[in-house]
């Protein structure tokens, strides 16, 4: 066996330009320790006197920590990089033919009818503070470290000159429309490659146009990845254009583009009720991060240990025990609040200036009540909270990860209901129906909507002929649901 096939196993496959153009793979076993990275180990902070190292407060954010959480999700984006660059191998005939092809194509239809790939992809869901942006970066940063390589000329490969755009990282658009994840999309590759795609189609309104120009632009520089991320509920799956989103990725890894998605778990729900979908998304793996407890090892034993090494203060005078208790409880078990808790604390020890920083039990007080942290606080408290106040909610916040200790049931004389309480419970019930109308309205339209799909749309999402035709007789009654009934004037 070569040196090189040793280094890169995929090569046993044959010569493949991309691959040879990346670091070996990361092996299952060394991620943890690649991962891993100090914010600032190697500089000499000791040399500045406690004021001066405020200035450096904010370097902690690049300290990565390693958690047995986030190995499997940093496994799945690089099987899913190098899965499709193995499939794309430029040296292969088919595959140039293939290039060319969607090159040429000027259509949706055309673009779906030509010979697909077993592209795959990846969901990544957590709520805010989890560590869903912090890992995909890390990640890709050591996988491919240079985002663009740029190739001369090759007879072999078919091309005169190729920029490849291994990857691309598009934040979702908050509006939630189709329209402008194509024109992201386009403005973060002029971004990558130095092009002005977006310049040329930025007054394109016809939406099939604009994705058959983001689809070929994809595929002409190679990109193996696209990964889109801050997916929220309200901007994609209370969307009734989701299931044309859905299109979009599967027409991407039909085409030969790994397509990771990360957000808030509350944006997956609709992707879950399509099997054919959640297949191909498996390949990569269907990851969720949560909150930690204090029972949890990956938060005890692999985070806040290591998290902690990103200090700026020589002395931390608090009981070990009584200061993990104040990191759980004020960050509520979040790795992205942790670190801002963090740095806080250690600001109000360097604040005080001397020669030395020491943090007491006082600092983390005052820390919480910063205006850098207030927010998070309320953050941390409605995922804590057993019983949180109405308005410490966050709508983005999963209700399976609304902790509380559950206590066993007590038989007790039962206790006279204040009007305040009463006034919280008839809003929580009030909210609780207009969520369910809102659902149900929701689902009606994506039935529409999968109703008025063409077969070959259809098939794509693992509609089989059988489910279409007993959709096609329902058609009618759908068509009347939505709306409110007709008002009856008069009496009789």
């Amino acid at each position: 066996m070569s040196s090189a096939a040793q280094l890169r196993p995929e090569l046993l496959l044959g010569p493949n330009p991309f691959l040879e153009a990346l670091p070996p793979p990361i092996t299952f076993s060394d991620l943890p320790k690649t991962l891993q990275r100090s914010a600032f180990s190697d500089l000499p902070v000791w040399d500045l006197l406690p004021a001066q190292r405020e200035f450096l407060v904010e370097t902690v954010d690049n300290q990565f920590v390693a958690t047995s959480c986030v190995l499997e999700p940093a496994s799945g984006v690089q099987i899913l990089l190098r899965r499709a660059l193995t499939m794309r191998n430029p040296l292969m005939a088919e595959e140039q033919i293939r290039t060319n092809r969607i090159g040429l194509a000027d259509s949706k239809k055309t673009i779906r009818s030509l010979a697909g790939m077993d592209g795959a992809g990846m969901l990544l869901s957590g709520m805010t503070g989890t560590g869903k942006s912090a890992l995909l970066k890390r990640i890709l940063a050591l996988i491919a470290p240079e985002q663009v390589l740029d190739f001369g000329s090759s007879k072999a490969c078919g091309w005169f000159r190729l920029k490849q755009c291994v990857y691309l990282y598009v934040d979702h658009p908050s509006n939630g429309t189709r329209g402008a994840l194509l024109k992201r999309i386009l403005l973060q590759l002029d971004a990558s490659v130095g092009t002005d795609y977006f310049e040329q189609h930025k007054r394109t309104t016809n939406l099939d146009a604009l994705l058959v120009v983001a689809c070929k632009l994809l595929v002409l520089h190679r990109v193996a990845m696209l990964v889109i991320d801050e997916k929220q509920q309200r901007s994609f799956n209370d969307s009734p254009w989701a299931l044309e989103f859905v299109l979009f990725y599967l027409t991407l890894m039909n085409l030969g583009v790994s397509v990771v998605l990360a957000g808030n778990p509350l944006a997956f729900d609709h992707l879950r009720l399509l099997s054919q979908v959640m297949r191909r998304f498996s390949t990569g793996g269907i990851h969720e991060l949560s909150p930690a407890t204090g029972s949890d090892r990956w938060w005890t034993r692999d985070f806040s240990i290591n998290a902690r090494k990103a200090n700026l203060v020589e002395h931390w005078e608090i009981d070990e025990i009584v200061r993990s208790e104040l990191e759980l409880r004020h960050s509520g078990g979040l790795p992205g609040l942790y670190m801002a808790l963090h740095k806080e604390v250690m600001r109000q020890a360097l604040r005080r200036g001397g020669n030395a920083a020491t943090v007491s039990e006082k600092d983390f007080s005052a820390a919480i009540a910063s205006p850098r942290y207030v927010e998070a606080k309320r953050i941390a408290l409605s995922i804590a909270e057993t019983q949180a106040r109405n308005d410490m909610d966050y709508e983005d916040i999963p209700p399976l990860h609304k902790k509380g200790l559950v206590s066993e049931p007590k038989h007790e004389k039962p206790q006279v209901v204040s009007e305040v309480a009463m006034a919280y419970v008839t809003r929580l019930l009030t909210k609780y129906k207009a969520a369910q109308t809102r659902a149900l309205n929701r689902d009606l339209e994506r039935l529409k909507l999968l109703n008025s799909l063409g077969p070959e749309d259809a098939r794509m999402f693992g509609i089989g002929d059988e489910l279409l035709a007993s959709m096609e007789k329902i058609k009618p009654p759908i068509e009347g649901l939505p709306g409110k009934r007709p008002s009856r004037k008069g009496k009789g």
